[in-house]
């Protein structure tokens, strides 16, 4: 009986899903991807550029199908090739939780074999992609982890942003408010670490660390947990439970912006991809700033990681060649950033006189490249499998140890474990 619902719902989903996969028609290029919002409405007008002037021309014409968040696309791109890889998109948008995935793909198409020309993209998002074998895919949505903070109330009290977790620590009581009963009605911070945050907390540490082997998965298959072992997981957790330990901290894991957007806590870390969508959010109640992100101590010196994701291509013809060119390209990677808060990926833009003018008129977009330009490119994010249920373990991980007082040094055995367990079971089905 299990097996009849599991065959029925494997056609309900190929029905839904592979309708959308990559058209017979060849001059159609189906890309797959998972904008939304204002980035939703960007991407769109940047596909319907290209369709009405250079596909126009050539005679291409892009079909781009939202499937919903990225870990919705990967999940979707495994279903599609599991049945046949004619039901792939030609292009699909991932980010880095695809990356092992799609490095042990047989089906990927790398942008070395469709000929992109990957000179003018900038080094640390080239870097970010880069696996034992080769570039996997086009960077196309380059972001940076940002500390995003209340400028105006910062402004008020002389404060400038934290430089390191100690501190922040230091200044989040004059940042945090109670009202009479003691109940806190501004936070100094809000938010839980995740895999994303860790990915520059731990990366950062000692110049450079890794939280798995293999440089966090980019020269191969990752098989065992180092920041255990490294005592960088255990260090993070100290200077987090001391800020933690203020009382002005929100351990919320929904709803961050708009608390922040309605001045309830002061500051939160986030993607630069958010920028645009928090600005507009925020209005006119107060200044937005970004600044680097707090390193976890002093020796923290390697910076952060390239976020986003990019383009991976599973059909090779010069039609998706022409697609990714396009993408890539100084005019379209301006009007991506300057609507959105995504780094442009193109090298070509440093010395535009547009965009310098754009990020002369708004210095939050500025942030970014400045700290990306700061960091150690070998700072890369982790490449996992289940990276999406380790995402949330991590958060569960220093809520217990904020929270509950679970002892630093259980709360890294049991994190270690999980990632094992995760490294154990993919080695076992994937790697003869």
């Amino acid at each position: 009986m299990k097996k009849i619902i599991l065959t029925a719902c494997m056609l309900l989903l190929s029905l839904s899903v592979f309708a959308g996969g990559s058209s017979e028609d060849e001059n159609t290029v189906t890309i797959w991807h998972s904008n939304s919002g204002m980035i939703g409405t960007a991407f769109d007008e940047i596909i319907e550029r290209f369709n009405s002037t250079i596909g126009e021309e050539k005679g291409i014409y892009v079909e781009a199908i939202y499937q919903g968040a990225a870990n919705d696309v990967l999940t979707k791109v495994k279903a599609a090739a599991a049945v046949s890889t004619s039901t792939l998109p030609d292009i699909a948008q991932l980010d880095a939780t695809a990356a092992l995935d799609m490095m042990n793909a047989e089906y990927l198409v790398l942008p070395e074999e469709l000929g992109i020309d990957t000179s003018s993209i900038m080094p640390s998002a080239v870097e970010s992609l880069m696996s034992e074998k080769g570039l996997l895919a086009v960077p196309f949505n380059a972001s940076s982890l940002l500390f995003y903070y209340n400028k105006t109330l910062f402004d008020s009290l002389g404060l400038e942003p934290p430089a390191t977790l100690d501190e922040f620590a230091t200044i989040a009581p004059l940042l945090g408010e109670k009202d009479s009963s003691g109940t806190v009605t501004r936070y100094a911070f809000a938010g839980v670490p995740t895999t994303y945050e860790l990915g520059a907390f731990i990366g950062a540490q000692k110049g450079l660390s890794y939280i798995v082997d293999e440089e966090n998965g980019h020269t191969g298959t990752p098989r065992t947990v180092l920041f255990d072992k490294e005592g960088t997981f255990a260090n993070f957790l100290e200077h987090w439970k001391k800020l933690y330990d203020t009382g002005y901290v929100n351990n919320i894991t929904s709803g961050v912006s708009t608390e922040f957007a309605s001045a309830r806590t002061v500051s939160l870390l986030a993607s630069s991809s958010n920028l645009s969508t928090v600005m507009k959010t925020v209005g006119d109640r107060f200044e937005v700033g970004t600044a680097f992100v707090p390193k976890t101590d002093e020796e923290a010196t390697g910076g952060v990681n390239i976020g986003g994701g990019a383009m991976f291509s599973f059909s090779d013809n010069e039609n998706v060649k022409t697609v990714l060119d396009y993408l890539i390209s100084p005019e379209t990677q301006l009007e991506w950033a300057e609507k959105t808060g995504y780094m442009p990926v193109n090298t070509g833009l440093d010395d535009n006189p547009e965009y310098i003018a754009f990020l002369d008129a708004n210095p939050q977009f500025k942030v970014a490249m400045e700290q990306t330009e700061a960091s150690n490119p070998k700072v890369t994010g982790v490449w996992l499998p289940s990276a999406y249920q380790i995402y949330y373990s991590f958060q569960t991980e220093i809520r217990n140890v904020t929270e509950n007082n679970k002892p630093i040094d259980d709360a890294v055995r049991d994190m270690a474990a999980i990632i094992q367990k995760a490294l154990d079971d993919y080695a076992e089905q994937n790697i003869n």
